[in-house]
């Protein structure tokens, strides 16, 4: 069998007898060409099944149509959000280069690993990056090394200085749950914060508590979690040993609501008759439905998210935003009730 080559643009300047400029000019859709030899061009590049060469343009324009992205596909909810990023940059025809934070391949020391994966993605000439809070921490401690590369940055669920970002309105979602739990009859009240390195869970535990303070006979007791899974469940069995303890909890998160109720089991709680919990995404895996019982929660906008992360890159890379003002999206999102929640 032959080996097929790639078509050149000179092959379809000699069919057509155009110039090789001319032939470039059309198939880059650049400058005023009659529309008889537009379509002249355009005939015989399908008839020749002609695919431009990615590769040679990106040297001419200094661009590679490709946008990094470190965002893993640890759960439902950053699934949604890469599902976002991706239909949004195809929908540009952009293509976006997906690297995780974490592999079998990171050993013990994360972070060099994690600036490796930085490093792999500027080799390659991305256009700009679209980055997860843990990463986002990284790249934001090399910044002298990696902000001459004047690459555009956009950053989800975690804000920097250098960076657009897009985020949860987190105040309207604290103050949702502190008004629900403080209208169902709850005054003592405990939260399972994140990990305070992220700009998210920092806003989330101050909206809430701040959020409980406007209640004169409310009060709020809060454990800061931790990034590692591992010790979740401890902190959480810590919250329900309480003496007295809280007769609702706010987690941070839907996963760390399901770390509060297998405490809750393991001391003979049931929920919502002993303990009400409320948690935070609501993602699209339903587990929030399928846990019993149903867990009320705030229903965040990953899908959205991950589409206007990807639109903000992309007036970054064509130039539509110049402006030194780093934008800061707030997504909304709303409080979703089911049975993990009860009047007292």
């Amino acid at each position: 069998m032959r080996k097929k080559t790639q078509v050149s643009l000179k092959q379809i300047a000699e069919a057509t007898d155009l110039s090789i400029t001319t032939v470039s000019r059309v198939l880059r859709q650049q400058g005023e060409i009659s529309e008889e030899t537009r379509k002249r061009v355009l005939k015989v590049a399908k008839e020749l099944n002609y695919r431009p060469n990615l590769l040679i343009q990106g040297i001419q324009t200094g661009r590679t149509g490709n946008v990094g992205v470190m965002v893993p596909p640890y759960n439902p909810y950053w699934a949604e959000i890469l599902k976002g990023i991706h239909d949004e940059l195809v929908e540009n025809d952009y293509a976006p280069v997906a690297l995780w934070d974490e592999s079998i391949l990171a050993h013990d020391n994360r972070e060099e690993f994690m600036l490796k994966q930085m490093h792999r993605l500027i080799d390659r000439r991305v256009d700009g990056v679209i980055l997860w809070p843990k990463v986002s921490e990284v790249y934001g401690a090399h910044l002298d090394e990696l902000e001459s590369r004047e690459l555009p940055v956009v950053t989800i669920d975690h804000e920097l200085e250098f960076a657009d970002s897009v985020v949860t309105d987190e105040q309207l979602g604290a103050e949702l749950v502190a008004r629900h739990l403080y209208n169902q009859g709850h005054r003592y009240i405990g939260h399972l914060a994140g990990d305070p390195h992220w700009t998210w869970a920092q806003q989330r535990r101050t909206y809430f508590e701040a959020g409980l303070q406007q209640y004169p006979d409310a009060s709020c007791i809060t454990m800061v979690g931790s990034d590692d899974a591992d010790k979740v469940p401890g902190i959480a069995r810590m919250l329900l040993s309480l003496k007295p303890r809280p007769t609702a909890i706010f987690a941070c998160s839907d996963w760390v609501a399901y770390e509060i109720y297998a405490a809750a089991a393991e001391i003979g709680l049931k929920i919502p008759d002993d303990l009400s919990v409320v948690g935070y995404s609501d993602d699209t895996s339903r587990m929030s439905l399928l846990i019993h019982p149903a867990l009320t929660t705030i229903r965040q906008k990953p899908y959205l998210m991950g589409q206007e992360a990807a639109r903000l890159l992309m007036e970054r890379v064509n130039k539509i935003n110049t402006s030194d003002n780093r934008v800061r999206t707030k997504m909304g999102c709303e409080l979703t009730i089911r049975n993990s929640t009860r009047k007292l």
